[in-house]
């Protein structure tokens, strides 16, 4: 049910900015202050995609920059994993809808592209080190030393990340997987789930199904 307020949130934050008296679009006339973008946006995910459809359609210049690949956290989902795009009756605001077929990971990974990527919003990958003022600019430090400079900075990182170790012996043994991917590839296979949370729970319900 995250995925349509995700959504939302990622359009009205650029409509926010473009709202702000203090916004400059003057690239399109030439760049004000040495500044070449309007907005970076840090995160391919559904809020910040949803933030660089706005923003072209806006007419902002934007930089879109994501450390993996659009839309991580869906694609690294399980195979087959059911997703509700509630509240049914909730029309994110943006370009970025979801549809009735939205109910398995797959049909909904191909959505997503077919609303971005096959329409031209190409994610920058890089990974950003952190976000810096300058005079009156932001300046997004990319690894490596790369910086851009933007009037605004969009964070729709949303809360993946590196994953939490235990700290014991074994743990780094190839038979030891940090997300389920397919549950058909456990199978037959004596599988211990560590951790009792949602996504714990789910992927024993997953391979006890497969």
């Amino acid at each position: 049910q995250l995925l349509k307020f995700s959504s939302d949130t990622g359009a009205r934050a650029v409509q926010r900015i473009v709202a702000d008296p203090s916004c400059s679009r003057g690239i399109r006339d030439g760049a004000i202050g040495g500044v070449p973008f309007d907005l970076v946006i840090i995160g391919a995910g559904v809020s910040g995609m949803a933030a660089a459809l706005e923003a072209r359609k806006t007419g902002l210049i934007f930089e879109i920059i994501e450390s993996a690949e659009p839309f991580s956290t869906l694609v690294n989902f399980p195979k087959g994993k059911p997703i509700y795009t509630y509240p049914s009756d909730m029309r994110p605001s943006g370009d970025l809808q979801f549809s009735s077929r939205s109910v398995i990971k797959e049909g909904l990974v191909e959505e997503m592209r077919d609303l971005t990527l096959a329409r031209g919003i190409s994610p920058r990958i890089a990974r950003v080190e952190r976000v810096e003022r300058r005079n009156n600019a932001l300046e997004t430090v990319l690894a490596g030393g790369e910086r851009i400079l933007s009037h605004s900075v969009i964070v729709a990182i949303g809360r993946s990340g590196e994953y939490r170790k235990l700290g014991v012996p074994g743990e780094s043994l190839d038979k030891v997987y940090n997300r389920l991917h397919d549950p058909a590839d456990f199978a037959d296979h004596d599988v211990v789930v560590v951790g009792g949370g949602d996504s714990a729970l789910e992927t024993a319900i997953a391979i006890e199904q497969s």
